[in-house]
């Protein structure tokens, strides 16, 4: 693995919304800023010589585990900015990663944390990150949110369920359902009007298991409070892939 030269720990990339990040308030939704963020976590790994490349070779894979995002507003349609992350710590299996947007201001509109895997391709089992990557580096003490992204509880009662499919266009190089697309799968389950007079102020999720083509889902929302949502995606099976809580706001008029 290459050194890390200090002035490529914090990442910048050029942001702008296009017609296809946002939805029908002309606001970039929560699943196309994750996408944004993925791809910049990617680009940022690679130039840190621990990304794809180095840990396909390894017969290693980065998997995304635990992510919470935090939104003051949205960038909209055409508007510009600059997405910055960097990873902040490292435990025995997660390393942690962090990332702000910014508009043209300096202003910080979102930020997020997150927690990552290095899986082993055969087994899909999580490897010490620190016998794979000895010299992986972080920035400690740079928590957006000042604290690491959290399980989410478990829940037994849910209100009410939508069905969704794993489809090719879902799938990402590892094979499995692309990250954000389980957001866009939580996101469609709540009613259009409510979308339209809502909108996510934060959002936390917990990636459990791949979802891989085909796979049959079922999301299931139950409502603790009137802006306060718990959600689990889970296979025909009974499977659980993945676990969230979304809290929402009231647009203003």
């Amino acid at each position: 693995m290459q050194s890390i030269v200090p002035e490529l720990m914090v990442w910048n990339e050029p942001l702008k919304i296009r017609q296809f990040d946002v939805d029908l308030n002309g606001r970039a939704t929560s699943a196309s800023l994750c996408s944004h963020f993925l791809e910049a976590a990617w680009n940022h790994a690679e130039a840190l010589g621990v990304g794809f490349t180095h840990l396909s070779k390894l017969g290693k894979l980065w998997v995304l585990s635990r992510m919470r995002i935090e939104a003051k507003n949205y960038p909209t349609w055409g508007s510009e900015g600059t997405l910055r992350t960097w990873p902040r710590a490292v435990t025995h299996v997660f390393a942690m990663r962090d990332f702000e947007i910014l508009n043209k201001s300096g202003a910080v509109m979102i930020a997020g944390t997150s927690a990552w895997l290095v899986l082993d391709m055969a087994t899909r089992r999580p490897q010490r990150i620190s016998k794979i990557l000895p010299g992986f580096e972080e920035i400690k003490n740079r928590a957006t949110l000042g604290r690491d992204p959290e399980k989410v509880p478990d829940n037994d009662v849910w209100e009410r369920s939508s069905s969704a499919t794993v489809h090719y266009t879902d799938l990402d190089v590892n094979g499995h359902m692309n990250s954000s697309h389980y957001i866009s799968a939580l996101l469609n389950d709540y009613p259009i009007e409510f979308h339209r007079s809502h909108w996510v102020s934060a959002l936390e999720i917990n990636y459990l298991e791949e979802a891989r083509a085909g796979d049959a889902l079922k999301v299931q929302t139950h409502s603790s409070e009137p802006s306060q949502f718990s959600h689990s995606i889970v296979r025909e099976n009974g499977d659980e892939v993945c676990r969230a809580q979304i809290e929402w706001k009231a647009n203003t008029p």
